[in-house]
């Protein structure tokens, strides 16, 4: 049998996911205050792909440093960067850009697939080329 849930545990994930949607929603709004609105895409990728680095980062960062703790995951990767990405965002505005241009949705698609596990292992070697602390 797996190991039991405290109810601490949902409170690490719902604190970072709280601090996770409060970033996205930075992100947006910065992105569309400096680029416009039709920029909602560039906000998404960019918090996809930083969410990834993110992920990798922090995934080495737990191991190597915090012995794997189990509340600083929760925290960190499942409630801050969880909430920070946002798949469902990206499956949608991929659907609208098809109808604009196939071009544009095939670079979007795979642009942020292929940007985002080069960031997800930039994160991670990142965090092992630092000396252990």
């Amino acid at each position: 049998m797996g190991k039991r849930h405290s109810p601490a545990d949902l409170f690490w994930v719902a604190f970072g996911g709280m601090a996770g949607a409060v970033l996205r929603h930075g992100t947006n709004h910065a992105v569309t205050s400096i680029f416009g609105e039709n920029h909602i895409y560039t906000a998404t990728a960019i918090e996809n792909i930083l969410g990834s680095f993110l992920m990798g980062f922090f995934y080495i960062l737990l191991i190597r440093r915090f012995d794997r703790s189990h509340r600083l995951n929760l925290f960190l990767l499942v409630g801050l960067v969880g909430s920070y990405t946002t798949y469902s965002g990206y499956g949608t505005q991929a659907v609208m850009l098809i109808q604009e241009s196939v071009p544009l949705f095939m670079l979007y698609l795979f642009g942020q697939l292929f940007l985002g596990l080069i960031a997800l292992l930039a994160g991670m070697k990142l965090v092992k080329k630092t000396p252990r602390g």
